[in-house]
């Protein structure tokens, strides 16, 4: 049986999340990185047989997935299904979370691309900072998003904080103490300490403004 391929971007981006998760549930895979240009379009994007090509991509078998969330659940269903949560209610929150923080990762993803970066991304930020305060809130007296049990959502959101802790070292830090907590909990989780240890691609692609 060949091993699952992960494809995306040689940078962290949307894909690093993914890479964790596979890491640290121990999933034997080939993460393929295309480089920044035309890599992707010249060799696999309408090559591999997708029904959506596009980047990220998993590929386990006949299975030919797209799109970041649906690949977070795949790997939790095939892998772990407790990353999904173990009740209708916990995995109804996790799904939640998963929204709120991915409308905090996107706009500021999407401002490092602009030659005005620094400033488009601090108003970004800015513009999320009553988010933000709540997502501490919401971290009060939890090792996870859902409690003691870690999702998929948790690799998410240590990358989210990471990029954010990237760009302004004390943003996070002056909102809540918790997410310290929060991100030492995640680094205490199989694997993680050794992957966050490791030399990491940049955030952005070199197009980029900020973090490439």
């Amino acid at each position: 049986m060949q091993k699952p391929i992960f494809g995306y971007w040689s940078v962290r981006s949307l894909g690093e999340s993914i890479r964790m998760m596979l890491y640290h549930l121990e999933v034997d895979f080939e993460d393929k990185q295309y480089l920044i240009g035309d890599d992707w379009i010249a060799k696999d994007k309408y090559q591999l047989g997708f029904e959506f090509p596009n980047l990220p991509y998993f590929i386990d078998d006949d299975i030919k997935l797209t799109e970041s969330y649906a690949i977070f659940v795949y790997i939790a269903l095939k892998y772990n299904s407790a990353y999904l949560g173990n009740t209708i209610i916990e995995q109804a929150y996790v799904n939640m979370i998963y929204g709120v923080l991915r409308d905090i990762f996107i706009p500021i993803t999407v401002a490092a691309y602009d030659p005005d970066a620094i400033a488009k991304i601090l108003e970004a930020l800015d513009s999320k900072r009553e988010v933000l305060d709540k997502v501490g809130r919401y971290l009060e007296g939890k090792r996870f998003f859902n409690g003691n049990q870690p999702t998929f959502v948790d690799f998410y959101a240590h990358e989210l904080f990471e990029r954010i802790e990237a760009f302004s070292q004390d943003y996070l830090a002056n909102i809540s103490p918790n997410f310290q907590a929060y991100k030492s909990h995640f680094r205490e989780l199989a694997h993680m300490d050794d992957y966050l240890s490791m030399p990491r691609l940049k955030f952005n692609a070199t197009k980029a403004y900020w973090g490439n």
